[in-house]
């Protein structure tokens, strides 16, 4: 499957090449990235809500929360809400928050989520869009709510709604929150994706965090032991010449430069994860960007439902890829 899914990014990075938008958004993206919404969705429709927003190269830096549970405040969850939030906060052309929930989602969890959310000093001020999604429609509705909201973007969201491919509930993804990169299409879908600064998740900590989350997660996904589940690991960079490196790697090579407190805690995070995994330290993101894949490898295997998985099955369910910030081509890693 994997060719497959390398050989589907080329194809589809050849078909973006025939549209002078896409051909003018790629040539953006050598340069930089300028999103103009932080959209925080499932994990396991991180990939359609991109398509279900029409949203496409740059238009929506991403954040990550665990289905069916509320996003948990930014001091529980610096990697999958606190951090993408605190980097987004440095773009110029913010419109708003999305934050997406499925048909039967409990209404405390949106409640909780909107209490939660605006507790990050770096949301404040930016307004917070809410939608109840059916994915099967391509419908949603806008929830109201009293925590600042946009109204013209609301609407112009709707009006741009369309029914997302099918769901491959097989295959997870981990990747960079960069509006310049997307969860790589599959033979069958498009993927789950957890969608963090470089991809990164911490170890598991066994405490009432993120991490929590994350293995309630890991432990339904995998509770049915198929062999057909997958884990992709997922680092960007500038890979194919045309620029432009993964923002969080590069920042990691020299974290105390960072000036946001909240921001300079998981860049710092990750220049000591991906050290134990290099010889040298980096002098480039690339580099860096390797390292880094390893480290989210072993990160996934202290997992208690991932460890017990990967001990079980026949072969290895964790594979790392790179992708080109620019083309959005895959390459197996060389590392």
């Amino acid at each position: 499957m994997i060719n497959r899914i390398v050989e589907l990014a080329e194809e589809l990075s050849n078909e973006r090449r025939k549209d002078p938008e896409l051909v003018s958004r790629m040539e953006i993206a050598a340069h930089g990235q300028f999103p103009r919404f932080l959209l925080i969705s499932p994990i396991n429709r991180s990939s359609q809500d991109l398509q279900l927003f029409g949203m496409v190269m740059g238009d929506a830096f991403h954040g990550t929360r665990v289905p069916r549970m509320p996003l948990l405040p930014p001091d529980k969850a610096p990697f999958l809400f606190g951090g993408p939030a605190a980097y987004n906060r440095g773009f110029p052309n913010e419109r708003g928050v999305i934050l997406t929930f499925e048909q039967d989602e409990p209404e405390d969890v949106i409640r909780e989520t909107l209490v939660n959310i605006v507790l990050h000093p770096d949301v404040k001020g930016i307004p917070i869009l809410v939608f109840r999604v059916d994915y099967e429609l391509g419908r949603a509705r806008i929830i109201p709510h009293g925590k600042g909201r946009n109204y013209e973007a609301e609407n112009h969201l709707i009006a741009r709604l369309r029914r997302p491919d099918d769901l491959n509930a097989d295959t997870l993804v981990l990747i960079c929150s960069d509006s310049r990169v997307h969860p790589p299409e599959t033979p069958n879908g498009v993927p789950m994706a957890i969608q963090t600064l470089a991809g990164y998740i911490p170890k598991y900590t066994g405490f009432d965090d993120e991490t929590h989350q994350l293995n309630e997660f890991f432990t339904e996904w995998l509770s049915t032991m198929s062999s057909s589940r997958h884990i992709l690991i997922v680092g960007h960079g500038n890979f194919e010449g045309e620029g432009h490196s993964c923002g969080a790697a590069l920042e990691s090579l020299n974290p105390e430069n960072v000036k946001n407190s909240f921001l300079r805690y998981v860049i710092s995070e990750l220049q000591v994860a991906a050290t134990q995994f290099e010889s040298h330290t980096s002098v480039n993101a690339e580099d860096r960007v390797r390292s880094l894949s390893l480290a989210i490898k072993e990160h996934l295997l202290s997992y208690p439902a991932v460890r017990e998985f990967a001990e079980t099955s026949l072969s290895d369910f964790i594979d790392i890829l790179l992708m080109d910030t620019v083309s959005n081509i895959l390459s197996t890693a060389d590392i």
